[in-house]
């Protein structure tokens, strides 16, 4: 995935990234595969050299991971490949495509956006803002697909071969 190995490498080079790969990127990417909140905080802390508590609880507790019940941000700040692709320049060059959910050259993050869904459609049922995305899932023709090569995705980033 171009747009999380730019983020990372740009992290390496000044211990820093643009809140938008923060948000739209990394913490997207933690969120959809279930990453665990306080240790992506802890990764976050690490790595960044402005990780002010002040700043970095809310936006990863509060907002990137809506781990704090819904607090600060009404939904969860997810997003698939379709997104990222309209709002940066990474998918241009990227060998997945924002528009597939299955197969090899899928995107990743749009996989993981429909499989995120799906896992948690009765927690997210509840919340009136993810009703139209709750219902396009419910449309998908090839959701068990999504599902498996989402958890194929997921199997892989905890084995740390995506």
């Amino acid at each position: 995935m171009k747009c999380v190995a730019t983020s990372i490498k740009d992290i390496e080079d000044r211990a820093w990234v643009h809140h938008i790969p923060r948000l739209m990127v990394l913490s997207n990417l933690a969120m959809l595969a279930d990453i665990n909140p306080q240790e992506f905080l802890a990764w976050m802390r690490r790595v960044f050299i402005d990780a002010a508590d002040w700043v970095m609880v809310p936006n990863v507790i509060g907002m990137s991971m809506h781990a704090d019940g819904g607090k600060m941000s009404t939904k969860p700040y997810i997003a698939g490949g379709a997104y990222i692709s309209r709002m940066s320049n990474y998918c241009g060059s990227c060998i997945y495509n924002p528009k597939l959910r299955t197969g090899e050259k899928a995107c990743p993050f749009t996989t993981l956006y429909w499989h995120y869904l799906d896992r948690n459609r009765e927690l997210l049922k509840k919340n009136h803002r993810m009703f139209q995305q709750l219902n396009a899932a419910k449309k998908l023709a090839d959701i068990e697909a999504t599902i498996a090569h989402g958890d194929e995705i997921i199997d892989g980033l905890e084995r740390g071969m995506v």
